[in-house]
């Protein structure tokens, strides 16, 4: 038993990405660790001009996507994880409505199942509220032709998530998202560490999310394969983010909780600090980390944290 749960604890540290992991945690009668997929801002009817904020922050963003749902992207792609700057076209706002109701800034954090069928099936024999499966495209011009970006996705009953939404992404066509062309970014990011939710109630948001298969918890914080999801009151978050201008935290709207920032890996903070610079774009920098208030990063606080 003893040998049992060390193979298993090195497979959660070592091999989340292996192509194998999974049958081999489906022997020990364990789940593989889900990986984080996406961060998602929604931009609402402003998406040239947050096209525009996040191309001066310093990120190579993706060209324009036009989803066959009806909104539109654009992509920060990183090593195994990407920004999403999510919206709808002008006159459009009636397609994917739904998303709208949520606030700008962060409105969707994401994870990334190999078999979306597989993992709802899981989850509805957990008693789990989850929604219907989708499945949608987007066409992708790679070397001269037109490709089909193709996903099946499902997300938390919309009850359960205040301001936004918590879902799963099957990318059956990967290597249409992460091209290393796309990666090269002036600000030297290169991934997103950890994502933070403020709560009235940390435990009620903890609790729904560890019965997600594929998911762990440690205290406040539920843990992905690459990815931490770090869950608090406002006040503590506000605290912890806005240092001396915790009003800064955004709002809950009169909702349970909010999706409020995310942090993301760089090569140097030196870097991150000289593009923003050039930019003019306000910041404010400790030891460990560039911040970016909500006012500067639409709606959320940006931390930049060395890789």
């Amino acid at each position: 038993m003893q040998t049992r749960a060390k193979s298993v604890q090195y497979l959660r540290i070592a091999l989340p990405f292996h192509p194998r992991a999974a049958i081999i945690f489906k022997a020990l009668g364990e789940f593989a660790m889900l990986p984080f997929d996406h961060g998602v801002i929604n931009t609402l009817g402003e998406m040239d001009q947050a096209a525009a904020r996040y191309t001066s922050l310093g990120f190579a963003l993706t060209p324009r996507g036009y989803h066959t749902l009806g909104s539109i992207n654009h992509l920060a792609v990183f090593g195994d994880t990407y920004l999403e700057l999510l919206g709808y076209a002008p006159g459009e706002r009636s397609k994917r409505a739904e998303l709208w109701v949520h606030p700008p800034g962060l409105s969707g954090l994401a994870l990334r199942p190999d078999d979306a069928a597989a993992l709802h099936t899981q989850m509805v024999a957990r008693g789990l509220a989850v929604e219907p499966l989708k499945d949608f495209s987007r066409p992708v011009e790679v070397d001269g032709a037109t490709c089909d970006a193709a996903f099946r996705t499902f997300q938390l009953d919309r009850g359960l998530i205040a301001n936004g939404r918590f879902f799963f992404c099957q990318h059956k066509t990967p290597e249409l998202i992460w091209r290393a062309a796309d990666q090269q970014h002036p600000n030297g990011a290169q991934n997103i560490r950890a994502a933070y939710i403020a709560a009235n109630n940390p435990q009620v948001v903890l609790d729904l999310l560890a019965q997600t298969p594929g998911l762990s918890r440690a205290g406040n914080q539920i843990k992905t394969a690459q990815t931490t999801l770090i869950i608090d009151t406002p006040k503590a978050l506000a605290l912890l983010l806005g240092g001396d201008r915790p009003d800064l935290l955004p709002d809950l709207l009169t909702e349970p909780m909010r999706m409020v920032a995310l942090d993301i890996t760089c090569t140097a903070l030196d870097q991150v600090a000289q593009v923003l610079e050039t930019a003019a774009l306000p910041y404010t920098r400790a030891d460990d980390a560039i911040s970016l208030t909500p006012e500067v990063a639409l709606g959320l606080f940006l931390r930049f944290v060395p890789a």
